[in-house]
């Protein structure tokens, strides 16, 4: 890396902090289990990269769909974050026409990505085989919808609900789309992270309801929300989870405990957190983290490209 170890401008923070937090949340991805999780984190002695095994799924709830990748590699939601960033690198913004061309290079039959390929990755494939291009994204409101959004948020793109439909067609992902976008501005902006969470939780029931909860416990209150890949179950306990933490480590670690899409919940609060918490401070994105996610310091080019 070429800062030192100190640095921590909020929007490079807030694109790592993502892709680091997708990347730690891999092994235990689709793991909805509480118990389970706890029991695997205590043998290994990881909550963060916890290594990437199918015997951890053995008998419990959940979906072991990461087979093909290896610790320190990104879930699809990652990939799909980090492919952003690239397009934006290369084209100087973000284009809608060139992120379709390499999202099919990518994610398509032969392309370079080898693992998970989710409902609204597949269905744009399809659209876009068949030359539906505006947009490509099909009706789901699941956490796909925000893959892009750190990476353009962090480069100051206004294109938000065009990227977003490049996979999803939804109102309730543009709503949490757009809702989250001006969280993560917010805090970029200097705003704290509570009072940001207050101000984007205004008008949405579900996103209230888990800032004023007495529940202080995230895994337990996993049990209200849902554990699972729907923006309405994820981003309520996202926002409990940031709510209750204090650093960049503590959120993403609670966040893998909590269980189930662990890694669609772990890109906004990477980016948060690590907007908030910067790099390598004591409470932000730990550098050890970062040495063990795949292809660090091509990573750490692209984001000095954008930011």
């Amino acid at each position: 890396m070429s800062r030192p170890p100190s640095y921590s401008a909020p929007h490079s923070a807030a694109l790592l902090g993502a892709l680091v937090a997708d990347a730690a949340s891999m092994g235990l991805h689709w793991l909805y289990d509480p118990q389970r999780i706890a029991e695997v984190t205590a043998q290994t002695g990881a909550i963060a990269f916890c290594p990437n095994k199918a015997e951890h799924f053995d008998g419990a709830k959940g979906y072991y769909a990461h087979a093909a990748r290896h610790d320190g590699q990104f879930t699809q939601y990652g990939e799909a974050a980090y492919l952003a960033a690239k397009t934006i690198a290369d084209k100087g913004t973000f284009d809608v026409s060139k992120h379709q061309q390499e999202f099919v290079a990518h994610f398509g039959a032969g392309g370079a990505f080898n693992g998970y390929i989710d409902r609204p990755t597949r269905g744009t494939l399809e659209n876009i085989a068949a030359e539906k291009l505006a947009p490509s994204g099909i009706d789901d409101d699941q956490h796909p919808a925000i893959a892009t959004l750190p990476a353009l948020i962090a480069a100051g793109q206004d294109n938000l609900l065009d990227a977003m439909q490049i996979t999803n067609v939804n109102d309730v992902a543009a709503k949490y789309s757009t809702l989250l976008a001006s969280l993560l501005r917010d805090v970029l902006n200097g705003t704290p992270v509570q009072d940001a969470l207050t101000k984007a939780a205004n008008g949405t029931p579900l996103l209230q309801a888990a800032l004023d909860t007495d529940e202080t416990n995230s895994v337990a209150y996993g049990e209200v929300t849902n554990r699972a890949c729907h923006l309405p179950q994820g981003i309520p306990l996202a926002f409990h989870i940031m709510r209750h933490s204090s650093s960049y480590t503590d959120a993403v670690e609670t966040n893998i405990l909590a269980g189930g899409d662990s890694a669609g919940r772990s890109l906004i609060i990477g980016a948060v957190m690590g907007a908030a918490h910067g790099i390598a401070t004591p409470n932000g994105i730990p550098l050890a983290w970062i040495l063990k996610t795949d292809n660090n310091a091509e990573i750490w080019r692209t984001i000095q490209k954008i930011t």
